[in-house]
């Protein structure tokens, strides 16, 4: 079942990560799709509360509302939408553990990008590849240890 959950992120978040790479922007459909998708597969098939899966929903966006704000808007609005893919997705506290990595992978990324001269201090960078790759590493770990408790 989890291989179905990994299957149907995947689906609305490599169009969101293709599109992101080549016009810095986050589709609407990529996430609110994704998130209606895969809020009906938990609550019909997996039988997940409600209560949790709306605090996800809407916790998540919430949280990078705040980090937007600190950040004076160098984190988009797409990313923020994709919080709560993300969320629906993993859940907590792997939301948190995605979140984490892809900000490692991303200041990686930036990092050896301006070293190089391939990028400055400018470049919008799109931020959705590295949300996708720490969700699905995360989901991983998350559900590893969940399985073991």
């Amino acid at each position: 079942m989890e291989y179905l959950m990994v299957i149907l992120f995947l689906v609305f978040s490599i169009p969101a990560c293709i599109i992101d790479i080549k016009q810095k922007r986050i589709p609407d459909w990529t996430v609110f799709s994704g998130v209606t998708v895969i809020i009906a597969f938990r609550l019909l098939i997996l039988g997940d509360l409600i209560k949790i899966i709306l605090l996800e929903l809407i916790s998540a966006p919430l949280i990078f509302i705040g980090i937007r704000s600190i950040t004076k808007g160098k984190l988009g609005m797409g990313d923020v939408k994709f919080a709560a893919l993300m969320a629906i997705y993993i859940g907590f506290p792997g939301w948190f553990i995605a979140t984490g990595v892809a900000s490692l992978l991303g200041l990686l990324f930036a990092v050896l990008g301006l070293f190089s001269g391939r990028l400055n201090r400018n470049t919008r960078i799109p931020f959705a590849p590295f949300l996708t790759v720490g969700s699905i590493g995360a989901y991983f770990v998350n559900y590893d240890i969940l399985l073991n408790i």
